[in-house]
């Protein structure tokens, strides 16, 4: 974890984190490094947020910049003025899990956790608009796959 040094939420016997404690953002850029092949083909300015579902003051967004991904932690003003166009609600059990994964495991921690219902995934664009600003592959490694005249 982070290590910051705050109250957390007790969970069963397992301590988990504050509610107004993301992942290491450096731990995000690591991971988009490592899955750069997933980021590649966003547009610049693509933004994808992750909000503590329990407190959702703040949001972790990486952002594509054209030649790879920057991470900030900015104000969450609600969902239509988050500028995000994927975003994540994590609960605290999960966010626990995504803050002990490492830039390798993220993506399998994120797929389970949406398959678990311990985070919600809301897309904020049209299918068509996240197609066409290069998000296929991103979702798809989140588990999301949409298939042909389906859509």
């Amino acid at each position: 974890m982070n290590g910051a040094v705050q109250v957390g939420v007790l969970a069963g016997a397992r301590m988990l984190p504050p509610l107004d404690v993301f992942p290491d953002p450096e731990l995000w850029v690591a991971a988009a490094q490592c899955h750069s092949h997933l980021f590649a083909t966003l547009d610049s300015g693509a933004r994808i947020g992750l909000v503590i579902r329990e407190a959702p003051t703040s949001m972790l967004v990486w952002e594509s910049d054209g030649s790879g991904c920057r991470v900030d932690v900015v104000g969450f003003g609600g969902f239509s003025a988050c500028g995000a166009d994927v975003l994540m609600s994590a609960d605290a059990e999960a966010m626990a899990q995504i803050c002990d994964a490492g830039e390798v495991r993220l993506f399998d921690v994120l797929r389970a956790c949406i398959r678990r219902g311990t985070v919600v995934c809301y897309m904020l664009r049209r299918r068509c608009d996240l197609e066409a600003r290069g998000f296929d592959e991103l979702l798809e490694a989140l588990g999301f796959a949409f298939m042909g005249a389906c859509r």
